[in-house]
């Protein structure tokens, strides 16, 4: 009977899991270029038997292409097809779907967190004005010169993974995209993919699987009872 209870501490904890993780892709809804995170079980064997285990929970990272909205702003870029943006914070990298940016001192383009934006080759992407354009290969035009390209690029192996839906730091050198694999809008921003209602549904799925651990750990309790009334009866 202990694999039973060990089995439905496993579903609790597992649910608990999943739980934080459809909460903070409900949280995110609004934010632009999150990605949905996502979890699946998968079983987990012994190396050196081949024996099952159980299952484990992984997470990962829904990278569909969100909906592409305009803005008006001439400093929100979006990347319709593959890749991310290159942003840093003093010494450290980050890649970001998020396109939303604005003038800082000495013309450096910075997001909300004051994270720098980079262009190809890991120089600060900087304008002396706001009559910039953006072409679609990510080439930057102030006042009609170009200034430098907009890097885009890959995530390294394993790295799209739980911090998926928001920044993935960086530990290597970064490769960049293909031209032909995506182009740069100006003025636009990639909503987030997560939807409502997919989370809502999994919402409901975790609550039951919850349900059910609970009555397997109701179910031990009395079948333990039993136990020891049987042996007080078999003792007298």
């Amino acid at each position: 009977m202990g694999n039973l209870i060990d089995a439905a501490a496993s579903i609790l904890s597992n649910t608990e899991k999943r739980l934080g993780t459809i909460s903070n892709n409900i949280a995110n809804t609004s934010t632009p270029g999150f990605k949905r995170i996502i979890s699946n079980f998968v079983e987990k064997s012994s190396a050196n038997r081949g024996i099952i285990l159980g299952p484990i929970q992984m997470f990962g990272s829904d990278v569909s292409q969100g909906t592409l909205k305009n803005t008006g702003n001439s400093l929100d870029i979006a990347i319709s097809g593959d890749g991310y943006f290159l942003i840093r914070r003093g010494d450290q990298y980050f890649l970001t779907r998020s396109g939303r940016f604005s003038r800082g001192p000495e013309g450096v383009l910075r997001n909300a967190e004051g994270l720098v934006l980079q262009f190809a080759g890991g120089v600060d992407a900087a304008v002396e004005s706001d009559a910039v354009e953006i072409l679609s290969d990510g080439t930057l035009l102030d006042q009609g010169a170009a200034v430098g390209r907009i890097g885009v690029y890959a995530a390294p192996g394993g790295a799209s993974g739980r911090a998926g839906g928001g920044l993935l730091p960086l530990a290597g050198e970064p490769a960049e995209i293909d031209e032909g694999a995506f182009e740069i809008r100006q003025g636009m921003l990639e909503s987030s993919n997560v939807v409502l209602s997919d989370e809502m549904v999994a919402l409901m799925a975790n609550t039951r699987q919850a349900e059910g651990a609970a009555q397997l750990v109701r179910t031990y309790d009395q079948l333990i009872g039993q136990a020891i009334t049987t042996f007080a009866r078999a003792g007298r």
